[in-house]
């Protein structure tokens, strides 16, 4: 929710669309299809594209292999890929660091390894349906009652903390991972 709380017009665009969708009733799976919920799927790829579970994901070669591009790599070699650099390369979004759900309408599903938020190939999160179609249940059961603010004085706090897991810290150490929203009966 922290996206929705830093961005108003975001946050009151897709209330009216799960407004308009459910219309106060508790959502089903056909309700959050990116068909009939464009925005929530915009919404939630925007949010995933900007910060990834996973921020960073190191890898241990255990045998000796090559790259598609061809470049060796020995067993033993360390390496890791980046889904939250990856997903502010302004060669793949335009204006990577403004969120903007719209870039993900029409939904079309990317390829696991230009999105790898939930990896991908033999290692894809077994979990990730399931993932977004709970966050999509939320979302929309939440937003139908409540809009989301951030504390006074809190955005200028927040930075992403690159742990294993993503997360957003409110402090210069690093040492506080509150995120102090303030939800508004609609």
């Amino acid at each position: 929710f922290y996206i929705l709380s830093t961005n108003p017009k975001i946050q009151e665009k897709l209330c009216q669309e799960i407004d308009q969708v459910l219309n106060g009733k508790v959502p089903n799976h056909d309700d959050l299809t990116p068909h009939k919920m464009p925005y929530l799927t915009g919404v939630l790829y925007e949010t995933l594209r900007l910060y990834p579970p996973v921020p960073e994901d190191p890898k241990l070669a255990t045998k000796d292999d090559v790259l598609p591009d061809g470049r060796k790599i020995l067993a033993g070699s360390s390496m890791a890929y980046f889904p939250y650099g990856m997903g502010r390369n302004p060669e793949a979004y335009p204006e990577p660091l403004v969120v903007k759900p719209e870039r993900w309408i029409p939904f079309s599903q990317p390829s696991d390894f230009d999105f790898p938020v939930f990896q991908a190939g033999h290692r894809i999160c077994l979990g990730m349906k399931m993932a977004i179609l709970e966050t999509k249940i939320l979302a929309s059961l939440l937003l139908q009652k409540y809009t989301f603010t951030l504390l006074e004085g809190e955005q200028e706090k927040i930075s992403p903390s690159l742990m294993i897991t993503m997360s957003l810290s409110n402090s210069k150490q690093l040492d506080s991972h509150n995120l102090w929203l303030i939800p508004h009966r609609r």
